[in-house]
C-alpha cells in the first residue's frame, strides 16, 4: 500500500500532465496540445504559481509560541523525511528538516508537557535499522532531554500510522498532546490524529509561504517553484484520500 501512495501523486503531478500533454501532442502532430504543456509547465515553475499554491495548502494555519500553548500529556513530533546513505561505517542519517524536532525541544523544554514522542518513520526501501524516531530520540538526549520522559513509537510509513501508533504507545488516560509537524501538514495530521480519539492542540513549523513582493523572477520559471507546486498538491491530494476513505 505504501508504494502505491509514493506512487499514485506522480500521476497527478505537474510534470506527469505535462508530459501526456507533450505525448499526445507529438503522436498526433498538434502543436497547439504542445503550447498548452509548454504553458503549464512554464506557469507551474514560477515562483509566482508556487507560493500562491502554496499559500493556499498553509491558509488557516497560525503559528504559535510554546508559550501560548496550554499544558498537554504528551508533545508529539511527527517526521518529516528524514533518509539514510551508506557509508563506510554504516548508514548515516540526513535530515530533511530541523524543524519539527527543534519545535518539539523547544514545546519540553518550557515544561509543555511530561512527555517528548516521536514516530519511527522509516520507509521499506530505505536502509539501516533505525527508524527517524530513534535518531531524534538520541539527538533530544544529547540535548538534556531525560531519556526516561522520551519515547519512540513502532517503524510507521505514513500519518495514518503515526496516529494509529501513538495512540497504541499511550495509556487511555494520556488523551491531550500538542501535536508538531509542517503548516502545510497539519491540517491534515490533526484530523488523522482527532480521529484516533485525541484532543489534539497544533503546533505547526516549518511554514513555507513567500511573503516577497511581486518581482521579475516570480513569473520566470525555477527548479524549486517546481518542487513546490509537487508539494502543494501532492498535500491536496493526501487530504482528498484521507477525506474520502475516512
Amino acid at each position: 500500500m505504501i508504494y502505491l501512495h509514493k506512487i499514485l501523486p506522480f500521476f497527478l503531478s505537474p510534470l506527469f500532465f505535462v508530459l501526456v500533454l507533450l505525448v499526445v501532442g507529438l503522436l498526433t502532430r498538434r502543436r497547439a496540445v504542445i503550447c498548452v504543456g509548454v504553458t503549464f509547465l512554464w506557469l507551474a515553475s514560477t515562483p509566482l504559481v508556487a507560493d500562491a499554491l502554496f499559500n493556499s495548502v498553509e491558509k488557516g494555519v497560525e503559528l504559535r509560541s510554546p508559550e501560548e500553548l496550554p499544558a498537554a500529556d504528551a508533545i508529539v513530533v511527527l517526521s518529516a523525511g528524514m533518509h539514510w546513505i551508506q557509508t563506510k561505517n554504516g548508514y548515516v542519517a540526513q535530515w530533511a528538516t530541523a524543524s519539527r524536532f527543534l519545535g518539539g525541544i523547544a514545546l519540553f523544554k518550557s515544561a509543555k508537557a511530561p512527555l517528548l514522542v516521536f514516530t519511527g518513520g522509516k520507509l521499506p526501501w530505505q536502509g539501516g535499522d533505525e527508524t527517524e524516531g530513534d535518531v531524534l530520540s538520541r539527538h533530544a538526549m544529547m540535548m538534556q532531554v531525560p531519556a526516561t520522559h522520551i519515547q519512540v513509537t513502532e517503524k510507521v510509513e505514513n500519518t495514518q500510522q503515526e496516529a494509529r501508533a501513538v495512540r497504541k504507545l499511550l495509556a487511555s488516560n494520556q488523551q491531550t498532546i500538542i501535536l508538531v509537524t509542517s503548516v502545510f501538514h497539519m491540517q491534515r495530521a490533526q484530523r488523522l490524529f482527532e480521529a484516533v480519539g485525541f484532543e489534539v492542540i497544533p503546533y505547526p513549523v516549518d511554514i513555507r509561504t513567500s511573503n516577497e513582493d511581486i518581482r521579475i523572477e516570480s513569473f520566470l520559471p525555477h527548479p524549486s517553484a517546481l518542487s513546490t507546486t509537487h508539494t502543494a498538491m501532492r498535500e491536496l491530494l493526501g487530504r482528498l484520500y484521507y477525506q474520502v476513505n475516512r
